[in-house]
């Protein structure tokens, strides 16, 4: 067992890290469409009748804060906490880690009317949501137990930890009621691949003068996959936790041009099954010759040994992660300003925005800045490049935090970066395909001309079909020129 494995299962770290972002919100993209069911997807008049996934619509979340920043980030960087510098020892203060997961492995579209801007999609994707309370000293014992100045510690080592990740099948439909108003709705079957839970209500460390010491723990852990190492085949769909989830929203757009939508996204839970560990343990763990190099490793097999000794099976029903989303949105010729808010429902996540696009040809860049309640004001940017029937974005919600983070890991060095630990990027590709999709009035060419034997064409004669077949072809040229413009 790996030195860090006491940490890791306190964190629950995984190797990805994901989380829904509002930065897209209002931007007519794929990833807007299927995470607020009520928006559009296409461009009317212009886009083609299919939209499908090219690139996975990723998005990337860390956030981290208190006072072991840089023992955090040593163990990200390093995999290991030797070195650090530990504030605040027997004051049993907590760090915050959250994480979430928004990940679209695949997308289908279908444009099925342009009256009503009626669309029907489908969507395979993984999601992951956690949070973690982790005391200094939690850190401060890996490195080694002489941080601790006194004899004796109460409740230093209580920690909460909570993660759970699952598969989310959908289908989504929305449409327009009139000029006005407009509403849509997702349905969907989910599966959960894997939930952990942490709770150590009590803990005490004994400092020895023969150079060792004694801790104890009393708590709880509940875990999908036991105490083995979480590996990526448990991240596999097993259809043994399903559950449900409905998303619905409604637009509305004002005669002066303000678009405002309110989305309720995710209502939903997730059974799992009877055969689900869960752990009860209360028990002392003694660590000799502490100076030695494999103490920290002794002490992390000896923490999982304790959590393994009373094992019942349990099955329960957990929530997934439910946000209203209200947007508010017009544009100003080449500028598009969006105000969004973003609340979790049962729990206390959220952002408040306001996101600022300006747009030149299919060129969009966004400048924003955006509150979250977990880590406070943020400046973030985009690029996003956009025609009728293609779509590429790349961003950040957190730009600075997010560069010094990237430069601290490139270089290993886990002093760089001067505020709280947080990096977020994203980013997605989607293509059109098929035939466009225009109203009779507007249409390039009108199907059935060419048949030969079906369609109401053929009910004309053979010299007025010869004639329309000849003015079709001239408007399939004009077409074909229109098509490299907006394409």
């Amino acid at each position: 067992m790996k030195k860090i494995w006491y940490l890791a299962l306190i964190i629950f770290f995984p190797t990805s890290v994901f989380s829904q972002h509002i930065a897209l919100t209002h931007s007519g993209t794929q990833y807007d469409s299927f995470e607020n069911p009520v928006q559009t997807g296409f461009t009317k008049e212009l886009s083609r009748k299919y939209a499908i996934t090219i690139f996975p619509a990723l998005n990337a979340l860390l956030n981290f804060k208190g006072g072991s920043e840089t023992a955090f980030k040593n163990l990200i960087f390093n995999r290991t906490v030797s070195g650090s510098t530990f504030n605040d020892i027997g004051l049993g203060n907590s760090n915050q880690l959250y994480l979430k997961n928004s990940f679209y492995l695949f997308t289908y579209r279908i444009y099925k009317t342009v009256n009503y801007n009626r669309e029907l999609g489908f969507a395979l994707q993984f999601k992951q949501d956690g949070k973690a309370n982790i005391s200094n000293e939690s850190f401060a014992i890996f490195d080694s137990y002489k941080n601790f100045n006194k004899t004796s510690y109460l409740n230093i080592f209580n920690n909460k930890a909570y993660n759970q990740s699952y598969w989310q099948l959908s289908v989504n439909y929305r449409e327009n009621y009139d000029e006005k108003w407009g509403f849509g709705g997702k349905f969907s079957l989910l599966n959960g691949a894997t939930y952990s839970k942490m709770n150590i209500s009590n803990s005490s460390l004994q400092i020895n003068s023969s150079n060792s010491f004694i801790s104890s723990f009393k708590g709880n852990y509940i875990s999908s996959f036991g105490t083995d190492s979480l590996t990526y085949k448990k991240l596999l769909p097993n259809l043994k936790n399903l559950g449900l989830a409905i998303s619905g929203g409604v637009s509305y757009t004002s005669k002066k041009g303000l678009y405002l939508t309110l989305n309720i996204n995710d209502l939903g839970f997730i059974h799992w099954n009877k055969s689900t560990p869960n752990y009860t343990f209360d028990d002392e763990i003694t660590v000799t010759n502490a100076n030695s190099a494999n103490a920290a490793n002794r002490f992390s097999n000896a923490f999982g040994s304790i959590i393994n000794n009373n094992l019942t099976n349990k099955k329960f029903n957990t929530t997934i992660d439910t946000k209203i989303v209200l947007a508010a949105s017009k544009t100003f010729n080449n500028y598009k300003s969006v105000f969004v808010f973003s609340k979790s429902t049962f729990r206390s996540d959220g952002q408040i925005g306001l996101l600022n696009n300006f747009q030149k040809n299919a060129f969009n860049f966004g400048l924003n800045t955006i509150y979250d309640f977990n880590s406070g004001l943020n400046l973030g940017s985009q690029l996003l490049i956009k025609s009728p029937n293609s779509e590429f974005y790349i961003g950040s919600e957190s730009l600075f935090p997010s560069y010094y983070l990237a430069k601290g890991y490139l270089k290993k060095d886990e002093n760089i970066g001067k505020n709280n630990t947080k990096g977020t990027f994203y980013m997605g590709l989607n293509v059109n395909f098929g035939r466009k999709m225009q109203s009779m009035g507007n249409a390039d060419e009108i199907p059935g001309l060419n048949d030969q034997e079906t369609g109401f064409v053929v009910r004309l004669s053979p010299k007025e079909r010869k004639q329309l077949q000849k003015k079709n072809k001239e408007i399939g040229k004009r077409r074909s020129k229109t098509n490299k413009r907006n394409n």
